[in-house]
């Protein structure tokens, strides 16, 4: 009875371990990284490619990147940033990695939050949500 109730546990876990998937922690901060170069340097089609393709079903491309002008103008140049926390939320579809930034510029600072997806399946590690919030220094 004991070695019909062991045998099981231990193919439940190794059946549990099948379906996690490798940690893509290094991979996401790479994507952050890259997002946020594309963004200095206003290389916007290179930014967008970091996205998941649905991203900009809801916002369209030049909705989000007229964000950037109107944030421009407002705070100035982008001088740097520093992701101020991170997080990976494993999920049953896959998983979650989620980035809190603080954007230094010229006139005051701004706050992301960037979600990136990694599915189950074969599609790739891509960007499925982003906020900006502005700040002003007082």
């Amino acid at each position: 009875m004991y070695t019909h109730l062991r045998l099981i546990f231990i193919t439940l876990f190794f059946l549990s371990g099948c379906i996690t998937q490798a940690d893509q922690q290094q991979e996401a901060d790479k994507i952050i990284n890259d997002l946020h170069q594309a963004i200095q340097q206003k290389q916007w089609d290179a930014a967008t490619q970091l996205f998941n393709p649905d991203f900009f079903k809801t916002e369209p491309k030049k909705h989000w990147q007229q964000q950037f002008g109107l944030l421009q103008e407002k705070l100035g140049e982008i001088t740097g940033f520093h992701i101020a926390s991170k997080s990976k939320d494993p999920r049953f579809g896959g998983d979650f990695y989620i980035y809190i930034i603080s954007v230094r510029h010229e006139h005051g600072f701004s706050h992301e939050t960037v979600t990136l997806f990694k599915s189950l399946d074969d599609k790739p590690l891509a960007i499925s949500g982003y906020q900006i919030k502005a700040q002003r220094n007082p």
